[in-house]
């Protein structure tokens, strides 16, 4: 069973429907995945058909709404592992009835699936144990203890990895091996019919809107714009296209299949794209601008340069985490120019201050820059992956 509140739009849900997908589909684990917004899940999945149900079934996995009227005691009955995902309460419910579980027999494994962070503290609080102390009118016993488990994703042995499907690399591999042939078929697939040229460059961009101003992409758009070489920006359905028509001068804002041009800037609005046409397009693009966590992991599988727009926090905490990162990214063998232009241009776009002089500094490392990305992708491959790592400890319970 896996427990998802949807924080961060789509990102905890992504994550949260990878790991269960992958959980069934290599581990041939059954799995319920149950998750509050229910609107908001099957609009990631492409599954609206499903609204007025409280459950459905997709790829394999169990989808249920996470609601009052769910009897948790006889959901839980049976489980072997529960994962809270990033830290989300229990259903009381779901806890008792576990700790009723533990009366009798063995309790399920409880995880606590964190977020991902490169910070190097995670390693020593990586595998913790706190435990819980249950008391229940319904319970056997007056108290039962029960244990959690704190499980970190990360970028180390010392960690649990990341998410990555056994087949991801090789699939990157194939569609980059071609890829003029798989940009053209995503572009047409995505009904961008417009010429362009072959020597653009090609963007993704999926950030957080910063209303008011957005300054860092005004500014970026307005370098773009007045570049020599031609960009195609490529823009998911969001709350960002409001941005995006403020940074182009638009009253309008896109609609998906049109494309807007400033300059040597085009552009084009997408539909939210399902996960492995996502991936697909990651892998071609010159350069993806990713938010959050999920997107995040995935642009550094595709090997490509990224700029990662972190999920804000209180208290600057997330500009920490950010430079956290940044410093674990660049501590292979970078040309020192590429990897500072990388970082100060991230910092910058974390900032929402202006990026204009910072893209024209940025632009002419990115060919360093993707084999630096591709490097990174192997080393993080040489780790196991995420759902593996939860079955190796699954496996080794007491």
């Amino acid at each position: 069973m896996i427990f998802c509140t949807a924080v961060d739009n789509f990102g905890d849900i992504g994550v949260c429907w990878r790991l269960a997908r992958q959980l069934v589909r290599e581990h041939d684990l059954p799995v319920t995945l149950y998750i509050d917004d229910w609107d908001k899940a099957l609009s990631f999945l492409g599954r609206q058909d499903a609204r007025l149900l409280a459950e459905t079934r997709e790829q394999g996995v169990r989808l249920c709404h996470w609601c009052d009227a769910v009897d948790w005691q006889s959901a839980v009955s049976g489980a072997a592992l529960v994962i809270e995902a990033f830290g989300c309460t229990l259903p009381e419910g779901v806890i008792a009835g576990m700790a009723a579980m533990g009366a009798v027999s063995a309790p399920p494994r409880w995880v606590n699936l964190e977020y991902l962070s490169a910070e190097s503290w995670i390693e020593d609080y990586h595998g913790q144990l706190s435990l819980q102390t249950v008391t229940h009118p319904d319970l056997p016993s007056a108290a039962t203890t029960l244990c959690k488990t704190f499980f970190f994703p990360g970028f180390t042995s010392g960690t649990g990895g990341l998410l990555r499907e056994h087949d991801l690399l090789e699939a990157h591999k194939s569609w980059q091996a071609d890829q003029a042939g798989t940009r053209a078929g995503l572009l047409q697939a995505l009904g961008i019919n417009k010429e362009w040229h072959e020597d653009a460059l090609l963007i993704s961009l999926f950030a957080y809107p910063r209303p008011p101003g957005n300054v860092a992409l005004k500014s970026w758009f307005a370098a773009m714009a007045e570049d020599s070489q031609p960009v195609l920006c490529l823009v998911p359905v969001g709350a960002v296209l409001a941005d995006v028509a403020d940074a182009l001068g638009q009253m309008q804002i896109l609609a998906v299949g049109e494309v807007a041009t400033l300059g040597s800037l085009s552009v084009a609005a997408i539909p939210f794209l399902p996960l492995d046409d996502y991936d697909r397009l990651l892998s071609v693009c010159d350069l993806n601008l990713v938010r959050g966590e999920d997107s995040f992991v995935r642009a550094q599988w595709a090997g490509r340069p990224l700029i990662w727009h972190i999920y804000p926090q209180q208290d600057d905490a997330h500009l920490v985490k950010l430079d956290a990162f940044l410093a674990r990214y660049g501590e292979d063998s970078w040309s020192a120019r590429s990897a500072d232009k990388l970082v100060r241009f991230n910092r910058f776009w974390n900032l929402d201050a202006d990026c204009g002089k910072l893209w024209h500094d940025l632009r002419p490392q990115l060919p360093d820059l993707t084999y630096r990305a591709r490097n990174w992708q192997q080393k993080l491959a040489e780790l196991p992956d995420l759902a593996s790592s939860l079955m190796q400890f699954y496996r080794n319970r007491p």
